[in-house]
């Protein structure tokens, strides 16, 4: 017979081959075959194999795959986990709970995927897995949690490329990443309306700053409030026009939001209603503009480099989409029926989630095609503030890649640490962005 090429031999047949083989070539011969649908083949292989060394945890591995494809889900319990007696890898543990799951052993099921993801978490197809283990135990969030980190890996392996890449070598990976959207910053082309949200709190020297960029960009500037609109109207830049938020998103809806979570989440409500209506951008008060907003795509979503753990791989800092938008009177609906009936109302739930689940699971080429890499607002992360604030070139440097459009300040993070834009060293990329916009000459 000859086992190289994965033919069976007949029973009068004479072997002319080697009488072992290696338990590599034994591996890779039973995955063919498993590749294949030829169960019997693959089962038969791996026996072989087996006999020779019967710890090679590959083979046993695979043992449980013909098994849990046969539907044999005690065998496939066994040997899995005879796999990860002799090796503890994700792959087996998930396995191990693909089959437990199978028998109705729901809890084990899930810790074995728990501790898969936490071995190996950037396998897309690990964590699809134990998202459809989640949905058949009734834990729809969470089974949808997981689905949305599967399709981040699938679809954008650069963020998990970039735990094992150099800080500086980050955009680089996401040049391939959906090419063909990019700012074509043409000085000739129509400025869309880019929409702003500030209430409760007095302008502060950031968003100033991130409005005034806006404005040096040739846009046409919005910014609503629920606060005194003449009061306002004196704090902004000149060219910003301050509008009543009351008339695109009931005051009612604004102080529930407050009283049952922050700002920031009744924000993320608010930007759905404001580009469904009126079209155009959504830019956050803590972004600064450094190009002209010029991308041939109706609508357009930002992504970041961190969070996907937590499902926030799309975000809503920069976003566009057309007057009318299907997509965002979606989005806008969704977040309130999660807002009013869901009572999902920790920081992310209507935001950066709702986008990520909406956009990733959504199946829709067109959207997907529509998502920046982080490199155009967010190359500078969240967490990634002292790269603003510090001397260093290290900032400067991942700022010039050519698709950086803005930078996202992350005045939350600013806040939270005690940083202030008065208060940061000449040489540092926020000092550079405030002469860049407030004095251009």
């Amino acid at each position: 017979m000859n086992y190289h090429d994965g033919t069976l031999a007949t029973a009068n047949e004479i072997s002319t081959e080697p009488p072992s083989l290696t338990r590599d070539e034994y591996y890779q011969i039973c995955l063919r075959h498993l590749k294949t649908g030829e169960l019997a083949q693959a089962e038969a292989r791996c026996r072989e194999g087996l006999a020779a060394d019967a710890t090679h945890a590959g083979l046993l591995h695979l043992m449980a795959g013909v098994s849990l494809l046969n539907g044999d889900y005690d065998a496939a319990i066994q040997w899995a986990g005879r796999a990860l007696t002799n090796e503890m890898k994700a792959t087996y543990l998930a396995t191990f709970g693909t089959a437990l799951q199978g028998k109705g052993m729901q809890e084990q099921a899930l810790e074995a995927f728990q501790r898969a993801v936490e071995l190996d978490p950037v396998d897309p197809s690990i964590w699809e897995n134990y998202g459809h283990a989640l949905s058949r135990a009734g834990h729809g969030n969470q089974a949808n949690l997981c689905f949305v980190i599967a399709r981040a890996y699938e679809r954008m392996p650069f963020l998990a490329e970039c735990d094992s890449a150099p800080r500086s070598g980050w955009n680089a990976l996401t040049e391939q990443f959906n090419p063909h959207l990019r700012n074509l910053a043409r000085l000739d082309a129509a400025r869309d309306s880019i929409h702003c949200f500030w209430s409760d709190t007095l302008l502060n020297e950031m968003s100033y700053l991130s409005l005034q960029s806006m404005i040096r960009q040739g846009h046409p500037v919005k910014l609503y409030t629920y606060d005194d609109v003449a009061v306002m109207q004196a704090l902004v830049p000149p060219g910003v026009m301050v509008a009543d938020a009351g008339s695109v998103v009931p005051i009612s809806t604004y102080h529930h939001a407050l009283v049952h979570s922050e700002v920031r989440y009744f924000s993320d409500i608010f930007r759905y209603a404001v580009l469904q209506e009126f079209g155009g951008w959504w830019l956050d008060a803590d972004i600064v503009l450094l190009k002209p907003l010029d991308f041939a795509s109706e609508h357009v979503f930002s992504t970041q480099w961190s969070g996907v753990e937590n499902g926030h791989v799309c975000v809503g800092g920069v976003m566009r989409a057309p007057k009318g938008s299907l997509h965002m009177a979606n989005l806008y609906a969704l977040s309130l029926q999660r807002l009013f009936n869901e009572r999902r109302v920790e920081y992310g739930a209507v935001g950066p989630l709702l986008l990520s689940e909406y956009l990733l699971l959504s199946g829709d080429e067109k959207l997907l095609s529509s998502i920046l890499p982080p490199t155009a607002f967010n190359a500078i992360d969240d967490c990634e503030v002292d790269l603003l604030v510090s001397e260093g070139r290290d900032g400067f440097e991942i700022l010039s890649d050519p698709r950086v459009t803005g930078v996202h300040l992350w005045g939350k993070m600013w806040a939270e640490r005690g940083l202030r834009l008065d208060a940061v060293p000449d040489q540092s990329v926020a000092a550079y962005l405030k002469r860049l916009v407030l004095e251009p000459n």
